[in-house]
């Protein structure tokens, strides 16, 4: 009976344009939208874009870290999101899904979503050097932000090469 309450309640806020809370942790800065946001081994990893992301236009920032703590920011210094990220759509017989990646020297990061056959959904990043892969960063939720997919498909970033997951 529980179920069916959150149900009814999810539905009545959806029909009356409320927005839920985005609950996923983010470091993303005031005027950005957290496009791609998860914990993962206690830190969280973050893809962040700027209200006016377009092609050439706007920005488009990765961080991992802790708040206050950050680890791992890319681009270094701003640039138009197209010269520093690649999207594709991936898949085969066994998943589909999409990738954003950006490499830093000879290490390849390849952030995911995906919907694998008869395991459901999986979020996470793939790091790799030289076709080797260093790990497989998986998000304890799903990383997602509501829409967006669309933030990224309206920068119009170059197509990622290999289009695969590895």
């Amino acid at each position: 009976m529980t179920a069916l309450r959150c149900l009814a309640a999810l539905a009545a806020a959806l029909a009356c344009g409320t927005a839920l809370a985005d609950t996923r942790p983010s470091l993303c800065q005031a005027g950005e939208t957290a496009i791609f946001s998860c914990a993962i081994n206690g830190k969280t990893a973050s893809l962040c874009a700027s209200a006016d992301i377009g092609p050439g236009q706007g920005s488009l920032s990765y961080r991992f870290g802790r708040k206050g703590a950050i680890e791992l920011t890319h681009p270094d210094k701003p640039v138009p999101p197209d010269q520093a990220f690649s999207t594709a759509v991936v898949g085969d017989a066994g998943f589909a899904g999409d990738i954003v990646r950006f490499s830093r020297g000879e290490t390849r990061y390849t952030l995911y979503s995906i919907i694998v056959r008869g395991q459901g959904e999986r979020d996470g990043i793939l790091v790799t050097r030289s076709g080797r892969q260093l790990a497989d960063l998986k998000c304890r939720d799903f990383a997602l932000g509501t829409g967006a997919w669309r933030l990224l498909y309206r920068a119009k970033l170059p197509k990622a090469e290999p289009a695969s997951l590895d």
